[in-house]
């Protein structure tokens, strides 16, 4: 185990999103690839907004994207583990407000007692006057007098920005610099003796030891002034790596209404874990070797923060989508069979009456046509309940000929005069036939595959017609004929 340790500090406010899914991803494959620890903290010190059933959410879309965390939070149904905690911000005050006073009383920090209308006045005079709306200081220089004068007045503890420069090595960004006179000294610990974010996130990275930072760029205006706190606490800087955020289809910010945005939806919309763990691994990362299909262990062999873009790249659906229809040929049949059952029963088709076999072989005739794990509902639905109606255009391009009925009839006495059903023994009969009426088996194939389906378009129409069973065939075929006497 090398000494990495990164962290996923997400707050449970809400659905998950898929920018937090690419953040937790970065870590987890830096963490895994490094032989490093992958942290889950929760920042859940927004009490009005923080609530368990998004924390339960964040822990169901880890597990399922496969991203497992080396110390973290109990949840419902996982215990809690690591040697750092807790790991839930709302059960850390304590440790902030140590923090907090420790810097006051090293003369790094001071009281505030400005109260919330002087503030905004002079937020509002500093509009008036178009200069940045920066606290004027009023507090840092008080006397020692002046301080007893207040008695037990309220306060906030403010960090006491130094003059100079703060200067981050980012691994992506590269080199920023920030002057520490464009930096407010800005609050830590609000009067309530709860603490602002940068005070939290900075104890918590410190104390946990975590060697590097691995977040979304958004972050990167609070990266000086979390420098500084590192610096004044007296704990290692850890390594910055500020990578883009994900950006939609136009360019914009991934927004949390867009369709997609949150990871769950993805699973709903029948998306392999694998596939999106994939697809969200190139929104800004290059693989060394310049493949793009790779699976979560390849990705975490191959991962480098190094070779992170600092540009941000666009969502592309097609992109997604072929990503996954490729993960879809990738599993095995067997596995295929148990994540599309699920999706069979939720649609209402009863699959218990079906051996394991039979399902394994209905799974692999739709392996190579499905794109989601929700294409195996149209795609197989006539297996377990008969058409009830046949798709317009082509029943009116097929049957609505002179041939239609003497077509059906050959169809039918085909399969009646088949002693052996199977996939094959159809197809070369079905060519057989073709050959002997000058036709293309087209010609017969359409009109059975109709017949069977309802639709134009499915498996390959022997192996389904196989699975169907001759007796369940010949009657769909009878009842297709009857459709067409009715037509003319």
């Amino acid at each position: 185990m090398s000494n990495v340790r990164v962290r996923f500090a997400p707050s449970p406010t809400g659905f998950f999103h898929i920018g937090n899914a690419k953040t937790a991803l970065y870590n987890w494959l830096f963490a895994r690839g490094s032989g490093g620890t992958f942290i889950l903290r929760l920042e859940d010190t927004d009490v009005e907004r923080s609530k368990d059933e998004y924390a339960e959410v964040l822990c169901d879309c880890l597990q399922w994207l496969g991203l497992d965390w080396d110390e973290g939070p109990a949840f419902a149904h996982v215990p809690a583990k690591g040697d750092y905690a807790p790991y839930r911000q709302s059960q850390r005050g304590e440790l902030y407000r140590g923090e907090a006073n420790r810097l006051l009383d090293e003369s790094k920090a001071y009281k505030c007692f400005c109260s919330k209308e002087e503030l905004d006045a002079e937020r509002e005079r500093a509009a008036a006057e178009k200069r940045p709306p920066r606290y004027n200081r009023k507090c840092r220089n008080l006397s020692p007098e002046e301080l007893g004068a207040k008695g037990d007045a309220p306060f906030a503890i403010r960090f006491k920005v130094m003059e100079g420069v703060t200067e981050i090595d980012d691994v992506v960004q590269g080199i920023v610099r920030t002057d520490n006179k464009e930096v407010d000294d800005f609050i830590i610990l609000r009067p309530s003796g709860d603490p602002i974010f940068h005070l939290a996130v900075v104890v918590d990275d410190g104390l946990m030891k975590v060697t590097h930072v691995i977040r979304g760029d958004d972050h990167l205006t609070n990266a000086a002034r979390h420098v500084m706190l590192f610096k004044a606490l007296g704990y290692d800087v850890p390594i910055f790596c500020h990578h883009p955020l994900v950006h939609d289809e136009k360019g914009q910010k991934y927004s949390k209404r867009l369709p997609g945005a949150n990871v769950l939806d993805w699973r709903k919309d029948g998306y392999l874990p694998e596939a999106l763990i994939n697809y969200l691994a190139l929104l800004g990362w290059t693989p060394s070797d310049g493949r793009e299909l790779l699976s979560l262990d390849e990705l975490a062999e191959q991962f480098s923060i190094e070779r992170l873009s600092a540009s941000p790249s666009r969502f592309d659906l097609k992109k997604a989508q072929w990503l996954n229809g490729q993960h879809m040929r990738m599993l095995s049949v067997e596995a295929l069979r148990d994540r599309v059952l699920p999706v069979l029963d939720k649609a209402g088709f009863d699959t218990s009456g079906k051996s394991s076999e039979w399902l394994t072989r209905m799974a692999a005739i739709c392996q190579e046509k499905l794109r989601t794990l929700n294409d195996i509902v149209p795609y197989t639905d006539f297996f377990f309940v008969e058409p009830v109606a046949y798709e317009e255009k082509p029943a009116r391009k097929l049957w609505s000929g002179a041939d239609a009925l003497d077509v059906m009839r050959t169809i039918r006495d085909t399969m009646l005069a088949l002693e052996v059903w199977s996939a094959d023994a159809l197809k070369q009969r079905y060519e057989e036939v073709a050959e002997s009426t000058g036709q293309g088996v087209g010609h017969y194939i359409h009109p059975t595959r109709l017949a069977l389906t309802g639709k134009s378009v499915g498996p390959g129409l022997y192996e389904l017609a196989e699975l169907l069973g001759k007796e369940t065939c010949v009657a769909r075929i009878d009842r297709a004929i009857v459709y067409i006497e009715q037509l003319g």
